[in-house]
């Protein structure tokens, strides 16, 4: 299961050669990530309540095009892995206007407690949330 998101790239979010700053990406990542476990039929806030967070373990991104001030992205999310202990989320970044792919990128993330944020075994603590993402892997 694919999610896309859209987001239109603001001033504060450029650098000085009017190019969207390398840092802003992984921002728009969460807000697709975010949205696909929405999607999903679970939320971040639920899964804290829960007392299961996210840490970030890895994050990669490829650069292939620029793109700046007022350019209308749209961000595709995916899973491309999921184990007891950890999930990978796969993005590609599109310029709207063209459907030109501008960037790459995954993230890597452990299930850890909420309390100890030591790593948890999120297939047998939460099997009900393990089994919806399993559904969905692409």
């Amino acid at each position: 299961m694919y999610t896309e998101i859209e987001v239109t790239v603001r001033y504060a979010e450029t650098d000085k050669m009017g190019i969207t700053h390398h840092s802003v990406y992984p921002i728009w990542y969460e807000l697709a990530r975010t949205e696909i476990i929405k999607n999903i039929g679970i939320t971040y806030t639920e899964m804290e309540k829960q007392g299961i967070m996210l840490p970030l373990a890895e994050l990669n991104c490829k650069y292939m095009e620029p793109s700046t001030y007022e350019d209308k992205l749209r961000i595709r999310v995916w899973i491309s892995k999921l184990t007891p202990a950890r999930i990978v989320f796969n993005y590609e970044t599109y310029k709207v206007e063209t459907e030109k792919l501008i960037a790459t990128g995954s993230t890597v993330h452990a299930f850890a407690s909420s309390k100890t944020l030591k790593p948890l075994n999120f297939k047998k603590v939460f099997p009900e949330y393990y089994e919806k993402i399993e559904k969905i892997l692409l």
